[in-house]
């Protein structure tokens, strides 16, 4: 089994089944993408976009995280940091793979700089678009007091993302249509909220 073998099982045994199937593998899948188009480091990429979210796994994180306020992307890059020392990475590799980690949010933490950094963050945000009807599981179902309430929180997630978080054109283009849609469904249920 090679390096990157080793990243993504160990991805996959971090994440449970849905994180891992409906948002890294979107994420990976977008970064690969937009790292081809960008010229972006491929490697660095590919693993940071597996190891991105681990510090929401509940295996790292533990059952009473909140992913919503926690500083996940900090404690991401420390276990990363930490996984990619026993796969013998050299320092550099690692410091750019954590500084993806760190910067993947948007709103928290440092802006990304680095090209690789803005794929990861770009490719996050496209991940959101991707499978988007999984964000109801947790805003509606875990950190919002009522459905109107997540419905909303939802619908300000996507606009950010699309105003904030996708800085890369390439990224804009691609997800366009998914934004169109998704903003009409969420607009359409706000109208029907509010009568």
């Amino acid at each position: 089994m090679d390096k990157l073998e080793k990243v993504q099982a160990f991805a996959k045994e971090m994440h449970d089944e849905c994180g891992y199937d409906y948002h890294i593998l979107s994420v990976v899948k977008n970064s690969i993408y937009l790292a081809k188009i960008v010229n972006a480091n491929l490697e660095v990429v590919q693993v940071a976009a597996y190891l991105h979210d681990l510090g929401v796994s509940r295996k790292i994180a533990g059952e009473g995280f909140s992913r919503a306020e926690n500083d996940h992307h900090i404690l991401g890059a420390e276990e990363a940091r930490k996984f990619l020392l026993t796969l013998d990475y050299s320092e550099e590799f690692i410091e750019k793979v954590c500084n993806c980690i760190l910067t993947h949010r948007g709103r928290k933490g440092t802006p990304p700089i680095t090209i690789e950094q803005k794929v990861i963050a770009n490719a996050d945000a496209m991940a959101h678009f991707d499978t988007f009807l999984d964000l109801f599981e947790f805003f509606v179902g875990k950190t919002s007091n009522s459905f109107e309430e997540g419905v909303n929180e939802i619908y300000d997630k996507m606009k950010r993302d699309w105003e904030l978080k996708l800085t890369l054109v390439e990224a804009r283009e691609k997800i366009k249509p998914k934004y169109e849609a998704v903003m009409l469904i969420l607009e359409s249920m706000k109208e029907f909220m509010q009568k």
